[in-house]
């Protein structure tokens, strides 16, 4: 049985260098989504076990109510229908997360995230690829399997930091440390061997934590024109047997 999502937040939130990097997260109820959206402008609301992107719910604090939204429906709603707004697009045999929204950077004029795939072929983690995924204009998730596609990260992030080389550097030393530190933490899963962890960028240059996969996708990757990645990833899966 995979991991859920909560399950992978709680593990986390015990390491004390990762816990600053982990946006709000509860179990979902009426009244916590109620609370939540008092403080925050927006929330993500994430069944338990999905994957892909499927099934995720974006509320939008607006003027005048708020805006939710499951992939390419939305409806709006006033503070006293929210929640049926919410629930019409909840799949009832999941259980679900609400999540703070996160203000994130762009890249030309559209979110993006960072996946990073790490292995262990032999006893220690290694990366084995980086990337930005880039979302697919209007959407809010970047999932490959949702329109998101690759793209180099350190194009992404001298764009982001104006070809500031020694940022640059700096946020890849601080990506790399961050996503080890993940594999480290949730190791004693089932004696994984392959991880994904996307990481993501705010506004304010915060580094945050958006999921650890114990079940990663690789095709992002072949989108690369440089095969380098794909090969390295490819390869440590024959040597792990999977």
């Amino acid at each position: 049985m995979t991991i859920g999502k909560m399950k992978k937040y709680e593990e986390m939130l015990q390491n004390p260098v990762l816990r600053p990097h982990l946006p709000e997260t509860h179990w979902m109820t009426n009244s916590r989504t109620l609370r939540m959206l008092k403080t925050h402008s927006s929330l993500f609301i994430k069944p338990n076990h999905g994957s892909g992107g499927n099934g995720i719910i974006r509320v939008r604090r607006l003027r005048r109510g708020y805006e939710v939204q499951c992939g390419s429906s939305r409806k709006t709603a006033g503070p006293a229908s929210v929640l049926k707004a919410i629930h019409s697009y909840r799949k009832s045999k999941h259980r679900y997360l609400v999540q703070k929204g996160l203000q994130l950077e762009k890249y030309h004029g559209v979110i993006f995230d960072i996946r990073v795939y790490l292995q262990k072929p032999k006893n220690d983690w290694m990366i084995a690829g980086m990337a930005a995924r880039v979302a697919a204009p209007h959407k809010f998730v970047t999932n490959y399997h949702k329109g998101g596609h690759a793209e180099p990260l350190r194009r992404v992030l001298l764009s982001l930091f104006q070809n500031n080389q020694a940022k640059v550097n700096a946020y890849y030393q601080k990506i790399e440390k961050l996503s080890i530190n993940i594999a480290k933490t949730v190791n004693h899963w089932h004696s994984i061997h392959e991880l994904g962890v996307d990481l993501a960028i705010g506004k304010d240059g915060h580094i945050w934590i958006i999921e650890a996969n114990s079940h990663p996708g690789h095709m992002l990757f072949t989108q690369l024109s440089d095969r380098t990645m794909i090969r390295t990833i490819m390869a440590n899966k024959r040597s792990i047997g999977i």
